[in-house]
């Protein structure tokens, strides 16, 4: 091998030599990347999620007789209904999305005895369904009216009942249209119903104003605030360390350097995403809630258990 190769071979493999040097002592001498949250005064607020429809307050239907049954209340599923004989429709004064009074007449059919009789609106709604026809017999309903009384109609799971309460503010999102509006809690079930198994509780919320395009049926998904802290120090979920009692945070020094030091904490309220701290931090302290690159001992962020929402 000539000497001139030699010399090229050398100097290659001396560049290698410092390249490899300089990763090495990068890897070696990197500091870790903290991420981190800063400690101001904010909200920390505990919601129970349910899911259900948008529903009428009450369903009737009016048949040949002289008062309409029930077929649904608050959500609840139609029950067919039967008023006995059947008789002769004789004729029907509304339509499909009418608006009727207290009152107002629906429609006449043929007694018994071959008489017209009157059937009238027992309340103010709309006319959801009619059932049949002029010059028909029947014994079902002939017409339904609807209330036309928005309720959100949601069942919360039974690990979560005891949270709730009435009059809870409570948000209501309908997915179908991107709609989001507020209500709030009026009655909580006392008897669980069975939901794909799981036994759940239904919750009903009082709406004042349903958003434009909304419709009775649709689904809907209730954010109930079951808890809720203002102006209290609190630290992201992910920041914390331990196991309840002695839960701890890393703290991270005001300048962002590598020095952390370990705090004790004492926790108030569990939010979703935030937890209250009333003891360890104060405003501006910077709480580390992931790290990136190496630490002197294995560390496992996140809530310890029992520091959940329902802990």
């Amino acid at each position: 091998m000539s000497k001139k190769r030699w010399i090229w071979l050398s100097a290659i493999a001396l560049v290698l030599i410092v390249v490899i040097g300089l990763i090495t002592n990068r890897v070696l001498t990197r500091e870790s990347n903290f991420e981190t949250y800063e400690v101001i005064p904010t909200s920390v607020v505990k919601t129970v999620a349910a899911n259900g429809q948008l529903a009428e307050t009450q369903l009737l239907a009016y048949g040949p007789s002289e008062q309409p049954v029930q077929l649904a209340a608050n959500g609840s599923i139609a029950i067919p209904a039967q008023f006995g004989v059947s008789l002769e429709i004789s004729s029907i004064e509304v339509s499909v999305g009418d608006k009727v009074a207290d009152g107002d007449l629906l429609f006449t059919y043929r007694n018994q005895f071959g008489l017209n009789t009157r059937v009238t609106a027992q309340s103010a709604g709309v006319v959801r369904t009619v059932d049949t026809a002029e010059g028909l017999r029947t014994s079902g309903q002939v017409v339904s009216i609807g209330s036309n009384k928005p309720i959100v109609s949601v069942f919360a799971s039974e690990y979560d009942a005891d949270l709730l309460d009435l009059s809870q503010k409570a948000t209501i999102e309908l997915d179908a249209i991107n709609a989001v509006f507020e209500g709030a809690v009026i009655s909580i079930g006392q008897v669980a119903n069975s939901v794909s198994g799981i036994k759940q509780y239904e919750v009903l919320v009082e709406v004042k104003k349903i958003p434009a395009g909304a419709r009775f049926g649709m689904s809907a998904t209730a954010e109930i605030e079951v808890e809720r802290a203002d102006d209290v120090l609190a630290v992201p979920m992910s920041a914390l360390i331990g196991e309840l009692p002695e839960v701890q945070i890393l703290r991270n020094d005001s300048g962002g350097a590598s020095e952390v030091e370990t705090v004790k904490v004492v926790l108030g309220i569990r939010g979703d995403s935030l937890v209250e701290i009333t003891s360890g931090v104060v405003a501006g302290d910077l709480v580390i809630t992931g790290i990136d690159g190496k630490i002197p001992a294995e560390i496992q962020f996140g809530p310890p258990r029992g520091a959940g929402n329902n802990g």
